[in-house]
């Protein structure tokens, strides 16, 4: 009780300051481009009603995503963004009873089966039918006996006929036509009276006409058309009168055909265009007894056809556009016993009337009167009359209405005036009106919505707006700020400088005058400024440096040497240039005298170094990089920043072939890296520097093919990568500790996954990575400590197969303790997040968008002590540069901070168990590589100091500090301190600093008895 005493009197000492103070999670820094110059269409095709709502596929800012509309604005937003940093495009659209279904794609499972009802809550995965990330390919979908039919594969069969009654066990294979991988892929499913007809593929038929009442039993062929294996060709389906009419090529060509599912009633109703080219019949639309179509013939163009279901009674209805003229009649609607339409003619595209005979069959109003087109389509029914639109002089294109006579044909309102008008498009009936996109307001074919009146005609939403995007990146530390390049207004690309608020944020300087800018690039820090590649016109790419100040950003080279892959390098940096000998390794001090090349590795224009693929490493005093020079080929060089100390490290491959060393890693204070030497193959290698200590660490893969290992990340004093061993398990997590005994297997899923094992961060504890064991995750969150076996799933955040962690995001986060990293989630969408490591220590830090739904876009994260930069798109402002500050927001977190000493062990590492969340009892303050068996001292303060102890030690807890009870270390050299927090609110964002101390005697660096830890900054929070 008296340490929790103590604990708690520097923990109340804040209470008087943070009460009350609320922050935002995320704040955006700056808006640096605020517009681009033109207005995009969000792409609506059609809406889809279901209670009262309607669904639709919308592409805007999120991409190509389902949204919905009860035809209000307050009404119209996005369902969900199930694919975040892309498109889902949803397809394939059908309502079911209170439901629309439909596919998409989203990440880990591919392009599967969804369902609304149109609210957040109610958008769900129906079922994963072909599990994993690999599509169903789900076809033709409709509605039969209360059922949702299409075709889809489940990867074991091929395509066949499915149902769906909306659930995941409801959703089944329900005809297998032809059992095997190969499928009979159905198609054109068309629901006639109890039948539902289709073309499928059976082996030795083709390709032909089945139908089926829904059971296996009752699925038969209906007629095999072009006997033998080929199969006939089908288009066009539609019902007709409890028949079916279709457009089949059963080897002369396109051509109406009917069927009263017999093989004797399955026949040719006419072969209008005689040949192998064929009619090519469309839009079969009934009219009574008689359905009207569009088919063409050589003579006549495209024209306007009719049948009554027999051969005698098919027909062309005339040739209303002269000789071989098309007159292209669509828009079919069925209206008061005629159909309405459109059709071109010598008078343009006009709307047109029909009951079936040639005498009935007439213009029923020219609304561009003359020769000139009234470009009339988009044919609905809406109420007691058809709604469509046509185009007219001083109007341009408008709704309009009819009540099937001239007198009652007339346009609606001059909704835009002037040409060239309203545009609508998609016309679907809803609420007594239509919705439609169309130009309204600021939008560009934007979902509309019109009751036939002006004050009933509005623009619902602008889903995709005019919104300029800054695109920040290279966010770099430069002393209390933080640098970054972004493309201002009217500037273009320059580079800019933040203290992470809006007023903090400014360019730095306008290199390039003009809206193209210098385009700063390959930004790193060295000796207290930001160096980089910009092009200020006339002289090409040059070296630069700055300090964040206009006067002093500095072009220290002149010549457009077009520097790359800049690497710090003490005081000063290294990085290839191109002048007269080509692309070769140069060093500069910042000034133009002391920058050159340091050697002509390749003599000739050639160069060693191949741009854009620099990979410079600094390991103690040498900088290791590869580089051919013509007779070795690509082999490790050197140098120590010198011309006489620049050389080749060793020749691994002799002769020109040269070891390609690639994935350059400093670890232990020597150069790891792969490299491709016979017989081994492309294997981990180490290097001294010279050629002696330059070997191969383990032939991981015996053979030829080796074990190409990749990503190597250092974390927890270990060298973590991804190779393929011999054992057949394929790609694995490896951990090295540099020797061959040492490089271990570190996980054995095999999950039968490509990649499984990708974006390996490093941090403090251990290594992060994404991973999917095939247990049903999908690509997660997992972790482990570098002890074969510790890998572990810390969180799936997107429930079921779908895909959480969003790849190429992780980041080391709070000075390396834990890892920050975009994810989405089904309530949230895509949002920032946070681990330690465990599931209740895996949190998601920011609150973008609203249900459903966060950041369109989320990318170029840097994490600078307790604040992360990073560009983001919330759907409103654009691509532009944000901060999220752990303590502002109140986050609970631990933040190593300073450096320790150390004793005979070495350095003391200070950690924590848990986070410092409120109510969490069992938080623990924690110190690990001390002697075994000793004394270890624990203080705590409430703000952090850095005050030189001598012999390299600092005390890093203020004034006045808090001596806690001391601690015995175990055998291992740790201890841990317990600090429970306790569920109080008002304590959210105070903030202890800790140290420890450890005996050590005659050895320890402070006093010579004491070893000292680092810091580490204990904020509590949520």
């Amino acid at each position: 009780m008296l340490l929790v005493r103590q604990v708690l009197l520097v923990v109340a000492s804040f209470s008087a300051i943070a009460t009350g103070n609320t922050l935002l999670a995320q704040n955006l820094i700056a808006n640096l481009r605020s517009a681009t110059g033109g207005q995009p269409s969000s792409g609506i095709d059609t809406f889809y009603v279901v209670n009262g709502l309607a669904v639709f596929d919308a592409s805007g800012r999120f991409g190509s995503e389902p949204y919905v509309t009860d035809g209000t604005i307050v009404g119209t937003s996005i369902l969900r963004d199930l694919m975040p940093d892309g498109s889902s495009n949803p397809a394939n659209f059908t309502v079911l009873g209170n439901e629309v279904f439909f596919t998409a794609r989203v990440p880990g499972l591919g392009n599967e089966l969804w369902k609304t009802d149109g609210t957040v809550a109610g958008t769900v995965l129906v079922k994963d039918i072909r599990a994993g990330a690999s599509d169903s390919a789900i076809t033709d979908p409709v509605v039969f006996n209360g059922l949702l039919w299409f075709g889809a594969t489940d990867g074991i069969n091929g395509p066949e006929l499915w149902s769906s009654d909306g659930t995941e066990a409801g959703t089944q294979l329900a005809i297998d036509l032809w059992p095997g991988g190969f499928g009979s892929s159905p198609q054109h499913l068309t629901v006639v009276g109890s039948q539902l007809y289709f073309k499928a593929g059976v082996s030795g038929v083709g390709s032909e006409l089945h139908r089926t009442d829904g059971t296996p039993a009752g699925t038969v062929l209906v007629a095999d058309l072009t006997p033998g294996p080929s199969g006939s060709a089908f288009d066009e389906f539609a019902e007709f009168n409890g028949k079916l009419l279709f457009s089949c090529n059963a080897g002369d060509g396109m051509e109406p055909y009917i069927s009263d599912g017999t093989a004797a009633g399955t026949f040719r109703l006419a072969d209008l265009e005689p040949g192998a080219s064929g009619s090519s019949p469309q839009f079969f639309t009934t009219i009574g007894s008689r359905a009207v179509f569009s088919a063409t013939t050589a003579a006549t163009g495209r024209e306007l056809f009719v049948t009554d279901g027999t051969t005698g009674g098919t027909g062309m209805l005339g040739d209303f556009n002269p000789g071989t003229g098309d007159s292209l009649p669509r828009d079919m609607v069925p209206y008061g016993g005629v159909v309405l339409f459109s059709m071109y003619t010598p008078t343009g595209r006009e709307l047109w009337t029909t009951d079936g005979t040639a005498a009935n069959t007439y213009e029923l109003f020219d609304c561009n009167p003359g020769t000139a087109s009234g470009a009339v389509a988009e044919l609905v029914s809406v109420g007691s009359n058809v709604w469509f639109t046509a185009y007219q002089p001083g109007y341009g294109n408008e709704l309009w209405t009819t009540d099937g006579t001239a007198a009652g044909t007339a346009m609606l309102a001059d909704f835009v005036a002037g040409n060239p008008g309203l545009g609508a498009e998609g016309l679907t009936p809803f609420n007594g009106g239509v919705l439609f996109r169309g130009a309204l307001g600021a939008g560009a074919y934007e979902p509309c919505f019109s009751d036939g009146t002006m004050a009933g005609t509005y623009l619902l939403a602008d889903l995709d707006p005019s919104t300029g995007d800054s695109s920040p990146r290279l966010f770099r530390e430069l002393g209390n700020e933080v640098f970054f390049v972004a493309n201002g207004d009217g500037t273009g690309s320059e580079p800019y400088k933040t203290d992470g608020t809006m007023a903090g944020t400014t360019m730095i300087a306008d290199i390039y005058s003009g809206a193209s800018g210098s385009t700063p690039d390959y930004a790193v820090a060295a000796n207290g400024e930001i160096w980089f590649n910009a092009n200020a016109g006339g002289a090409g790419d040059n070296l630069y440096r700055t300090d964040g100040t206009a006067a002093n950003t500095v072009m220290v080279t002149v010549n457009g040497e077009a520097p790359r892959g800049l690497t710090a390098f003490g005081t000063k940096v290294i990085f290839s240039a191109s002048r007269t000998n080509g692309r070769e390794p140069w060093i500069s001090d910042g000034t133009l005298a002391g920058t050159f090349e340091l050697l002509d590795i390749r003599p000739g224009g050639t160069g060693s170094i191949v741009a854009a693929s620099e990979n410079f490493c600094v390991v103690g005093g040498l900088c290791f990089f590869t580089a051919n020079d013509g007779a070795t080929g690509k082999e490790l060089w050197a140098t120590d920043g010198t011309t006489a100390g620049t050389y080749r490290v060793a020749d691994l491959v002799p002769g020109s072939g040269g070891s390609a060393p690639g994935s350059l890693t400093a670890y232990n204070g020597e150069l790891y890296f792969t490299a491709s030497v016979s017989p081994s193959g492309n294997e981990l290698w180490k290097s001294d520097g010279t050629a002696a200590g330059t070997v191969l660490v383990k032939d991981i893969r015996a053979g030829f093919l080796g074990s190409n290992p990749k990503e190597l990340q250092v974390a927890n004093g270990l060298l973590y990568m991804t190779a393929t061993g011999s054992s057949g398990a394929g790609e694995q997590v490896w951990v090295s500790d540099g020797t061959a005994a040492g490089t271990v297997q570190l996980t054995t899923d095999v999950s039968g996954v490509s990649d499984p094992y990708r974006d390996l961060t490093a941090t403090s504890a251990g290594i992060y990575f994404l991973h999917d064991d095939n247990s049903g995750t999908g690509f997660e969150l997992w972790f482990a400590d570098g002890t074969p076996g510790s890998a572990a799933l810390v969180l799936d955040i997107a429930p079921g197969q779908a895909q959480g962690a969003i790849e190429g995001t992780l980041v080391p986060a709070l000075n390396g303790s834990q890892v920050l990293f975009a994810a989405t989630d089904p309530d949230h969408g895509m949002q920032l997040w946070l681990s330690d490591g465990t599931a209740v220590g895996t949190r998601r830090l920011t609150s973008f968008g609203g249900s459903g739904y966060g950041a369109v876009t989320m990318e170029n994260f840097v994490s600078i002590g307790a604040r992360t930069f990073f560009a983001a798109d919330d759907g409103i402002n654009g691509l532009e540069p944000w901060v999220y500050d752990a303590v502002t927001a109140g986050l609970a977190f631990t933040l190593p901070y300073g450096s320790g000493c150390g004793g005979s062990t070495g350095d003391l590492v200070i950690g924590n168990v848990g986070q410092p969340t409120l109510g969490n009892a069992s938080f623990e303050v924690t110190i690990a590589n001390a002697l075994p068996l000793t004394i270890a001292v624990p203080a705590s303060s409430e703000s952090p100091t850095s005050i030189n102890l001598g012999g390299g030690c600092r005390l890093l807890v203020n004034f006045p500090y808090i001596l806690q009870p001391l601690q015995i270390t175990d055998a291992a050299g740790t201890a841990s301190l317990p600090v429970p927090i306790p569920n109080d609110p008002t304590l959210a964002g105070y903030n202890l600093f800790w140290q420890w101390a450890a005996y050590d005697p005659g050895q320890g660096a402070f006093l010579n008895d004491f070893a000292l830890s680092s810091g580490l900054q204990v904020q509590v929070g949520n």
